[in-house]
């Protein structure tokens, strides 16, 4: 019996405009009155997510920063931040590097520097709705009490010009994690959505056998691996279709919520 269902949100649950299915509020409904529960996990931060959800905003539990961090109902239940001394080696050693941008991501703001291009913070918009500007991200680490990964947006394609660079600076004691055409995120060793599932389970005493999940890129591998029923979409790469059991429509033929009702019958 399924009791908990996970979708990521770019390229599962969005559609390629961004936009959230009409539908996904009465479904949630339907599925809370039959004892699932609905998770959203992304690598998004909280505030970003909570935003798009509208009304349904403070209902939902959230696998946020990629695994980090972990919303219930708008209590932040799990904080899994990053040693500062590797923040800032990161930091120092991606100075200078052109065509990437760092933003610092805490549990309630992601960070980001003022000379920043506008390309870029346009991006960080979209993902990150809690920012604070500072002069320099080194100087303002001093001040912060929790960062959960660094997020790099490529001005170009992450997968061939940052993640590479980044591959080769930090992957031997860091996570590095291409997470979309333009980001790449840097972690402690072990922390993804995967963990952060096994994480809500042990809270809410599920089992992985109770839990449907979706997704579509690299970064939801060891999600889809963590849970009973795993769906790759159906624009998912073929990597992540390679782990999943099963394969959804794709995000733009409303793939989640066809899959969700047809398996509960709403």
């Amino acid at each position: 019996m399924i009791r908990l269902i996970a979708a990521d949100m770019d390229g599962t649950l969005l559609d390629s405009e961004k936009c959230v299915p009409g539908e996904l509020e009465q479904v949630v409904r339907a599925l809370g009155e039959k004892g699932i529960r609905f998770v959203i996990a992304s690598g998004r931060q909280v505030a970003s997510l909570m935003r798009d959800m509208g009304t349904l905003a403070r209902e939902l539990t959230y696998i946020a920063e990629n695994g980090a961090v972990i919303v219930d109902r708008g209590q932040q239940i799990f904080v899994d931040p990053m040693d500062k001394a590797d923040v800032r080696r990161v930091l120092e050693n991606t100075r200078g590097e052109k065509g990437m941008h760092p933003v610092l991501c805490c549990p309630d703001k992601a960070v980001i520097e003022e000379s920043a291009p506008l390309e870029f913070r346009r991006n960080v918009k979209m993902y990150y709705e809690s920012t604070q500007i500072v002069p320099d991200l080194l100087a303002a680490l001093e001040d912060i009490d929790a960062v959960c990964k660094l997020a790099y947006y490529d001005e170009g394609d992450a997968e061939h010009h940052e993640y590479p660079i980044l591959d080769r600076l930090f992957s031997g004691d860091l996570s590095v994690i291409l997470s979309s055409y333009s980001w790449v995120d840097i972690m402690k060793p072990g922390t993804h959505k995967g963990r952060g599932m096994r994480t809500l389970q042990e809270l809410l005493g599920i089992s992985p056998q109770e839990c449907m999940a979706f997704g579509d890129y690299f970064n939801d591998i060891e999600l889809l691996e963590s849970v009973g029923e795993s769906y790759a979409m159906g624009n998912a790469l073929d990597e992540v279709k390679a782990v999943a059991r099963h394969t959804a429509p794709s995000n733009d033929e409303n793939g989640v919520m066809r899959v969700v009702k047809q398996r509960f019958a709403l």
